[in-house]
């Protein structure tokens, strides 16, 4: 028996004979690709929406323990690839062409209806231009953000889907412009950012007071961002409390993977009154009366629960400079600032993100009343920026348009060989 035909009767289907190959009856597929934290979580519940609206369609993946715990088949395991700039790229390149070509042959094996590239533009991307070469339909979610930076790449990326999701308004409408086939969604963190359980018992339950003050921090999703972000926050945590020892720390882990990494800092720190804890809800988020956070999504979470804080970022001065004054469009680095069109809440960069620095700031938004409600009320007009909830159910839509009408698919124009994915 073909592995084509010893696939579709695994998966229930029917094959039939059609020359070299088998045509089969099997499941509509759509492969899932995401490789950081962020895009892991994302594909996770848009593969339950999909399962909602289709059940019938299978789902395989290229992800990590979200992907898993939604029940997609990730064959190819990504989570924790992430990695910021250029030379981190370069010194990781080995390990990013072992899961190229990891991402290759599950393409040429299981011959997908659909693949759907979720964020992380610096690997999708050459990624979907391998999958438009061999002629596999794929879709972009949280496509390359051109609106950002690098506007003159339309012309190039266009052609590599045959639709870009977007989450932000302003995105879609310079796809769209563009000539590309582009469906607003609206952001996904409308959904998701919500607080279900009492916040106190959610504070008793990692060990803090709910008596006392919470101070959030939010050292990011990679492990470089990890080692350049958490020694400073852990030291302005310090000062902070001896001008407050009320004061209690939370750190949520952006995914398990990092504890080990985490709780190491926190212990060499000898921080008193601090937790780190597995972020599975918003409760103990909500209760922070600050937030000392690394750029990226998680200034959207904290900018929908209306929490003031200090968004900070540092990588190599190069890298840094080319971003600046080179490449990047945005005046501001921080998505809630970036989509408000001002600078809402504090942002520390480079050499400016220290203990001292950090401990200013935090302190005076601890404790000016009028700057913080100043911060709350541009906070309250983030949701309407961000679009209605739905998302994934939109994303869903969207996706199920472009898989084919018929169960029965013919991988005639997909090559026969796993071997053969130059």
């Amino acid at each position: 028996m073909s592995p084509v035909a010893a696939r579709a009767r695994e998966h229930g289907a029917r094959t039939m004979e059609i020359g070299p190959w088998r045509a089969t009856a099997a499941p509509r597929t759509v492969c899932l690709g995401a490789c950081e934290v962020s895009g892991d979580r994302n594909a996770a519940h848009l593969a339950r929406a999909i399962r909602q609206a289709a059940p019938d369609v299978r789902l395989i993946g290229i992800g990590g323990p979200a992907m898993q715990a939604a029940g997609v088949e990730v064959r190819v395991q990504t989570a924790d690839l992430g990695f910021i700039g250029v030379s981190e790229g370069l010194r990781m390149l080995p390990e990013l062409l072992r899961l190229f070509r990891s991402c290759q042959r599950l393409i040429v094996e299981e011959r997908p209806d659909l693949v759907v590239l979720i964020d992380s533009e610096f690997v999708t991307t050459p990624f979907a231009v391998w999958l438009r070469r061999r002629r596999v339909p794929a879709a972009f979610f949280f496509p390359p953000q051109v609106w950002l930076w690098g506007r003159w790449r339309l012309p190039a990326i266009r052609p590599l889907a045959r639709r870009f999701i977007s989450a932000f308004a302003a995105e879609a409408e310079i796809y769209r412009a563009g000539g590309a086939d582009t469906v607003y969604v609206g952001h996904p963190l409308r959904d998701l950012v919500s607080v279900h359980g009492d916040s106190a018992d959610a504070l008793r339950a990692i060990g803090l007071d709910p008596a006392r003050p919470v101070v959030a921090l939010m050292p990011g999703s990679r492990r470089a961002e990890i080692r350049a972000l958490l020694p400073p926050m852990l030291g302005a945590a310090h000062m902070l409390q001896q001008r407050d020892p009320r004061l209690q720390f939370a750190v949520p882990l952006a995914a398990e993977a990092l504890r080990a990494d985490v709780e190491r800092g926190v212990r060499a720190s000898g921080l008193r009154s601090i937790a780190v804890y597995p972020h599975e809800s918003y409760a103990v988020l909500s209760r922070a009366r600050v937030v000392l956070q690394c750029s990226g999504t998680a200034t959207l979470e904290a900018g929908l629960l209306g929490l003031p804080a200090v968004i900070v970022y540092r990588c190599r001065p190069l890298e840094y400079w080319l971003g600046r004054h080179v490449l990047v469009n945005a005046p501001f680095l921080g998505m809630v600032n970036i989509l408000l069109a001002e600078g809402v809440q504090p942002e520390l960069m480079q050499e400016d993100v220290t203990p001292e620095r950090l401990a200013v700031e935090a302190w005076s938004l601890l404790t000016d009343e009028t700057r913080r409600r100043a911060i709350q009320r541009r906070l309250a007009e983030l949701p309407a920026v961000l679009g209605t909830p739905g998302a994934f159910n939109r994303v869903t839509d969207a996706l199920i348009d472009l898989l084919p009408p018929e169960e029965l698919r013919t991988p005639a124009d997909l090559p026969a060989r796993a071997a053969n994915i130059g």
